[in-house]
């Protein structure tokens, strides 16, 4: 009877293993605020962390530069091995803690989001539009944290949806 008991115990604690599949947003980090390195949304539902090869450079990075009379910042993530990335770019615009900018591509000098998903690319404009909100912009140590989302249609009328996003990172 005691081998019985033990065997089950193993079955039940093997089944309850960490590895097993997440789901939403309990697959992404937590949004900290420290320079952690962090990007992660879900795109279509599915969760999206950068990842692969660093060999043709950094999978995820941040900017944050005044060029031409003007700040642009950017952020952006990949993941080489399922060829899926996101970017979000905010040009010529002072950014502020606690603020939240639109994505939405109605000029030239506009901000963006961006997505290559399922071999395809995806962009914001004037009706898929989204958010990007700073929770903290530390330009003394370089850290960028806050929260995103944006809809993105691609030539053919497909629309994907970014949800969730979180970032913590440090920018150049």
């Amino acid at each position: 009877m005691k081998k019985i008991s033990f065997l089950v115990l193993i079955i039940l604690s093997l089944s309850c293993s960490k590895n097993d599949p997440c789901e939403g947003a309990d697959c992404l980090p937590a949004l900290t605020i420290i320079g952690k390195g962090t990007i992660a949304c879900l795109i279509d539902g599915k969760g999206f962390q950068p990842g692969g090869s660093q060999f043709a450079g950094p999978t995820q990075q941040a900017f944050y530069q005044f060029l031409d009379g003007g700040y642009y910042f950017g952020l952006s993530a990949n993941h080489r091995n399922s060829k899926t990335s996101i970017n979000i770019a905010l040009r010529n615009q002072e950014i502020e803690e606690g603020e939240v900018y639109q994505l939405n591509v109605d000029k030239e000098d506009s901000n963006f989001g961006e997505s290559v998903y399922n071999l395809s690319y995806y962009q914001t404009n004037q009706i898929h539009t989204g958010e990007i909100y700073f929770v903290k912009f530390d330009d003394i140590n370089g850290i960028v944290s806050g929260t995103f989302w944006f809809d993105a249609i691609n030539e053919d009328g497909d629309i994907v949806e970014v949800r969730e996003g979180r970032f913590d990172m440090k920018y150049y």
